[in-house]
């Protein structure tokens, strides 16, 4: 006679964490604000004003994954002062009050110019589990990913701002220090300088 052993399987259900930095809530839409800015009064630069705000409007308000908050949008205004920014103010602390998830935004230079404020707002939205979206970059601050590359490209606007203000200074110069960093810029592309 031959003996069978039961096997006794032991299940473990482990449940699912999304983790600190998921906005993932099943049955719960995710609410979307974008924010705009443009740095003058130019006629060209308020129609991209207007057609910013239009698009954000519509691309939200068609995602039925997303909650349309608002749009938040600073006209005329540069992007180095926070304090002169009264929409960007007004987004910040809609967060801070949970109105918002998630962020969309053209590029890194149209949220900030200045690369201390991008880094600390974006780091202030991210313990508070808020993206912040640069569509121009393909970033999302969420992922691991997402702050390295920030803290790049974002010293890049800071600098291409600079090169473009003081062109007798720093000409083509990428960096906040006005050419310490290695490099400038040619033909729209990054070249390694020759000492």
């Amino acid at each position: 006679m031959v003996e069978t052993a039961e096997r006794r399987r032991v299940v473990t259900k482990i449940p699912a964490d999304a983790g600190k930095n998921s906005r993932i809530e099943f049955g719960k839409r995710i609410k979307v604000a974008a924010y705009c800015r443009v740095s003058t009064d130019d006629e060209d630069q308020l129609n991209s004003y207007r057609v910013q705000k239009d698009y954000y409007t519509r691309y939200i308000a068609n995602n039925e994954k997303w909650e349309f908050v608002d749009v938040y949008a600073d006209e005329g205004i540069t992007g180095t002062q926070v304090k002169k920014r009264d929409e960007f103010l007004r987004m910040i602390k809609d967060c801070e009050k949970g109105k918002i998830d998630m962020i969309l935004t053209k590029s890194i230079s149209r949220f900030a110019r200045n690369t201390l404020d991008t880094l600390n707002y974006v780091r202030m939205l991210k313990d508070k589990n808020i993206s912040v979206i640069f569509e121009k970059e393909n970033i999302d601050t969420l992922t691991m990913n997402g702050e390295l590359m920030l803290t790049i490209l974002s010293s890049l606007a800071r600098g291409g701002r600079m090169s473009a203000e003081q062109p007798q200074k720093t000409p083509g110069f990428l960096c906040e220090t006005g050419g310490g960093c290695g490099g400038l810029l040619q033909d729209q592309r990054w070249r390694v300088r020759n000492s």
